[in-house]
């Protein structure tokens, strides 16, 4: 009777076992696939990134002054990397009867290329150059011209990293009031999930 609990006990410890090791064996064949452009300098290489505005959220839990908090007028933030570069859209609207009746509605759409280049060897903390055509509509005035931002992330892991982003904008308007320029100050934080 020793002798059978035994056997059945060295039975379970070999099943589960060979069970561990096929979920190693799982593990690892997804970073393979992950990683499977091994002659490309970067893991976020032919990948898509979305990126939401948490800042309202954010200030909610650290406040980041005591007066109003601006999170700019970009609400979603959507990217295709190739290579070493990346397609990139940026777009925010609030438009609702609210803020057409207080006169602060608005609406951002932003087409550009954007490269990414790593600051530290573990390539967590990396910063990007983009170039943007947008377009601008805030209450009854449009916007149209050209944008160069810089920005910083911080990669928590190859799938989710934190970003902000600074701009330099030339832009007309329908106002005729020239060009204008305008220095953007990194006013959001993105979280960004890395879609594969």
């Amino acid at each position: 009777m020793r002798l059978l609990i035994l056997l059945i006990i060295l039975c379970n410890t070999a099943v589960l076992g060979i069970a561990q090791t096929d979920n190693d064996k799982e593990k690892v064949t997804v970073y393979n696939i992950e990683d499977s452009y091994e002659d490309d300098p970067y893991y976020w290489s032919y990948t898509k990134e979305i990126g939401i505005n948490f800042t309202p959220l954010i200030s909610k839990f650290v406040p980041f002054n005591l007066g109003e908090n601006n999170a700019g007028n970009i609400g979603l933030r959507w990217k295709k990397y190739y290579s070493k570069r990346a397609f990139r859209l940026n777009f925010g609207a609030d438009i609702n009867s609210k803020s057409i009746n207080l006169g602060n509605a608005f609406g951002y759409l932003a087409l550009g290329i954007e490269t990414r280049h790593p600051i530290t060897k573990d390539k967590k903390i990396t910063y990007t150059s983009a170039y943007d055509v947008f377009f601008e509509a805030l209450d009854e005035v449009a916007n149209f011209g050209f944008s160069k931002g810089y920005g910083l992330e911080y990669h928590f892991g190859k799938r989710i990293f934190i970003s902000t982003e600074a701009a330099f904008q030339i832009a007309t308007n329908t106002d005729d009031e020239g060009i204008l320029i305008n220095f953007q100050l990194p006013t959001a934080i993105f979280v960004n999930i890395r879609l594969y």
